[in-house]
Parts: structure tokens; sequence; C-alpha cells
């Protein structure tokens, strides 16, 4: 084989390989798109014990998410809440996501009193009535 060969051989096996810059360039834009085109939920970060309900509709998009214990004690996003921050709390989240609806979990033996409270303090950021989440009936 002379070296006129060896050379279209080489310029022909480098003509039949694929390039797979544009495609990665690609699929880096899509990720770094989903990434910030995407919520997270924020959990409240205490286990609750749901009441259970007979009737039941989904909440639409319910991501501001505050929990209340059997204490009374009021949680948004793992942290313990004073019901005098609540407002501040959901107005700063309303700002991150102002489509999301607000979702009360509450436990079992949670104090009616105590979400009526929270309910009241956030009702100036409501834009539809808040969500009280529950579980199935079984």
């Amino acid at each position: 084989m002379s070296m006129r060969d060896k050379a279209r051989s080489a310029a022909a096996e480098e003509g039949n390989q694929i390039d797979l810059t544009p495609m990665l360039d690609v699929v880096f834009i899509m990720l770094i798109f989903f990434i910030v085109t995407s919520s997270f939920v924020k959990e409240p970060g205490v286990e609750l014990f749901k009441p259970q309900a007979s009737t039941q509709e989904a909440c639409e998009r319910g991501t501001i998410i505050f929990a209340v214990d059997a204490n009374g004690d009021i949680f948004y996003n793992k942290n313990k809440l004073p019901l005098d921050r609540a407002l501040r709390t959901a107005e700063a989240a309303k700002k991150e996501a102002p489509q999301a609806n607000i979702v009360v979990q509450v436990d079992r033996e949670t104090p009616a009193y105590v979400v009526e409270d929270l309910i009241d303090v956030v009702r100036p950021v409501l834009t539809s009535p808040p969500c009280i989440s529950t579980d199935e009936e079984a």
C-alpha cells in the first residue's frame, strides 16, 4: 500500500466518524432549561397523621406547603415557624411561584383554631381558597 492509498483511507475513515458535539450542546441546553424552569416542592419536614376525608378534590398548583402538628406548631420548609412570620414566609414563597396555591397539612389531633389562625394570617396572599391536605378514605 502506497503513501497515497494510506492517506486516502485515513481521510475516508475520518469522514465516516460522527461528530457528537452538536448533540451534546443540545442536551446540555435542554438540561439547563429544565433545571431553571423546574419548581421544587418544599416539604414541611414534620411527620403527620392526616385525617381521612370522604370527599376530595385535587388541589391545583399547590406548592406552598405549611404543616401544623398535633401540638399546634406550624412548620414550613422543615423549620418551625411562629404564626406572626407566616405572612412574610407566604409572601416570599408567592414571589418565587406566583401561580402556587397554599396547602395546609394537618395532623388528626391538630387544634382547629391554629389552622383557622394560620389561614387568616396568610389570607392577603391567597389567590384561591387554601387546600387542606388529607389522606384518602380507606
